[in-house]
């Protein structure tokens, strides 16, 4: 009662504000403490599975109680080490970078160290690998044939845990257009956060299957480029000048690398110019992109230029044989 109480008081104030901000600067305390109360917990219900054999309803059960309760304990370390192993992990990864553990990399780092204790266990009560086998092949096929499509999404994920072609954080375009920052990868599928708040729920396998571009995260440069049409009247050495002023005096645009600008295609009037910019982040380009369009007009306008528009050349000729009417019409 006392470990159970203290579990609940520790899930309730981990979840206020104050709390939550101070384990958050102090990660392998918290570790220690959840830790801790897990492996207590483990020897609670171990405690009480001692107890409920002395209740005449149980008797029967004195062959089945005190081996569950045993595993229990041995979780009980598995996890206490995990969580422990977990907090020093995320304290380091974090110090270099932004960083964070999703729940499909979080279960097979955990079930690194169950697997461990199972084996511990088995080895302290002499039972061989021959005995777990004969029934765990027998489960695994039927366990396998019902799940095939949650297990290829499961080993799915795993290969992209592995490959990390992107992690929480990133930004990702799909094949079909769709737009998302990655805000978790579990076993089954990868969630993904649309502009609009929405959430996309992606199965792994099928994420696996498709192309994707990865956009990148918060604290990568994006650098796009954006063309300008401009009339070839006007001298394209100037032209360029004038928009590398107007994207240098962005305050989105980031100074270094500086800004380039380039004369893309000059065969056709009007002429079309690149601007390449970088920004801070991929969602800093919305912003950005609409402040250099702005200071390219600005620009522009200030010594006489407008931007053009596409021009197209379009023949008309008449024939010398008028067209018969139909016959039929009245």
């Amino acid at each position: 009662a006392i470990v159970g109480t203290l579990v609940v008081v520790w899930l309730l104030a981990s979840q206020r504000g104050t709390v939550k901000k101070l384990m958050a600067k102090h990660i392998i305390l918290r570790a220690v403490i959840e830790g801790s109360l897990f492996l207590a917990l483990t020897y609670a219900l171990d405690t009480l599975l001692k107890l409920l054999l002395r209740v005449p309803l149980f008797s029967n059960m004195e062959e089945v109680f005190p081996i569950i309760a045993e595993v229990l304990v041995y979780l009980g370390y598995a996890g206490f080490f995990a969580r422990i192993a977990e907090g020093i992990l995320v304290k380091l990864r974090s110090a270099k970078q932004e960083w964070q553990m999703s729940n499909l990399s979080r279960t097979a780092f955990y079930s690194v160290f169950v697997i461990i204790a199972i084996c511990v266990f088995l080895v302290n009560n002499n039972i061989t690998p021959s005995q777990v086998y004969v029934w765990t092949g027998a489960t695994a096929a039927v366990f396998a044939f019902i799940m095939q499509q949650t297990l290829a999404d499961l080993f799915s994920g795993l290969a992209v845990s592995i490959e990390k072609p992107f992690k929480i954080g990133d930004w990702l375009r799909l094949s079909d257009g769709t737009e998302g920052q990655v805000r978790d990868i579990n076993w089954r599928a990868t969630h993904l956060q649309g502009w609009d708040k929405t959430i996309y729920v992606i199965p792994n396998a099928t994420l696996a299957r498709e192309s994707f571009t990865n956009l990148r995260g918060r604290r990568h440069v994006f650098a796009p480029w954006y063309t300008v049409q401009v009339s070839g009247e006007y001298d394209p050495a100037k032209v360029t000048e004038l928009l590398k002023k107007a994207a240098a005096s962005c305050t989105y645009t980031l100074p270094s690398p500086a800004p380039v600008v380039r004369l893309m295609h000059a065969d056709s009037s009007p002429y079309t110019y690149m601007i390449w910019v970088h920004f801070q982040n991929y969602p800093t380009m919305f912003a950005g992109r609409e402040e250099v369009y702005g200071a390219v007009d600005a620009v522009l306008r200030a010594e006489g230029i407008t931007i053009a528009a596409e021009m197209q050349e379009i023949k008309l000729s008449q024939t010398g044989t008028p067209l018969k009417a139909d016959a039929t019409a009245q």
